[in-house]
């Protein structure tokens, strides 16, 4: 991919993960050539992200002054020509954050009548299923995307599968210009490997080809990088991941 390309998905991204998070108790939201920061200001590192891909030493020195002086947990991203950053104590590397994209008509995708969009009433399922999924404080995920179920839009939501009466799969879509980027992608360990996770992606992004989008991005976490492999994503590259806390995500 032309890096012209590639800086314009990474800010995709970027958009996308401050729109999810603006709602947070304390969100700080920034976004320049080279870098973003999308924080929700819940106590939880897996609520908070960070990414410098250009702009040197001085852009990465101001996003993780910005984030030193906020006292959120937040995971910390470099890539691109700044990917050879080292950061010193307290500071620990974390592994790599896979960025993928699929072209959306290079996948298979097909409704599923399992499948809805969530609302507001839907919260207390979406908070459960996500929680159980990654692990996470169900609280972390009310206080930081609650905003994204209670306004609704046509770029953000809240997707969910049923299966005899229960959730068994959610997961978070953001459109962006020409791009959906998929988030929160959570099927509980107890409800794996019966096509759920292959089933509702499918579903949320035949939904947002119909609506314009002609590719998708994720960041994939180790739990979901299978599926993705599976269904014709590509790894566009890795971002290095620092954390000062645990993640539930990255281990």
């Amino acid at each position: 991919m032309e890096t012209e390309e590639l800086s314009l998905r990474r800010s995709q991204m970027g958009r996308a993960g401050g729109a999810m998070l603006r709602g947070g108790p304390t969100p700080v939201i920034e976004a320049g050539e080279g870098y973003w920061l999308a924080q929700s200001g819940v106590p939880s590192v897996d609520m908070n992200v960070a990414l410098v891909s250009g702009g040197g030493p001085e852009a990465v020195d101001k996003i993780l002054a910005l984030v030193e002086q906020s006292e959120i947990p937040t995971l910390f991203m470099v890539a691109g020509s700044v990917l050879a950053t080292e950061l010193e104590p307290p500071w620990l590397v974390a592994g790599e954050l896979p960025f993928m994209a699929s072209s959306l008509d290079a996948v298979h995708l097909r409704a599923d009548a399992r499948v809805r969009q969530a609302g507001p009433d839907d919260a207390d399922i979406v908070f459960d299923v996500m929680g159980e999924a990654f692990g996470i404080e169900r609280d972390f995920f009310a206080q930081g995307i609650a905003a994204v179920l209670a306004e609704g839009s046509d770029e953000s939501k809240v997707w969910l599968l049923f299966d005899d009466g229960a959730c068994v799969s959610a997961v978070l879509t953001i459109v962006v210009e020409d791009a959906v980027t998929v988030w929160c992608m959570a099927t509980p360990a107890r409800c794996g490997r019966r096509g759920y996770g292959r089933a509702i992606l499918a579903h949320a992004l035949l939904a947002a080809k119909s609506e314009g989008a002609v590719i998708g991005l994720l960041g994939a976490t180790p739990a979901g990088k299978p599926l993705y492999d599976s269904t014709g994503w590509s790894t566009l590259e890795s971002w290095r991941m620092f954390t000062t806390s645990a993640s539930a995500q990255f281990h």
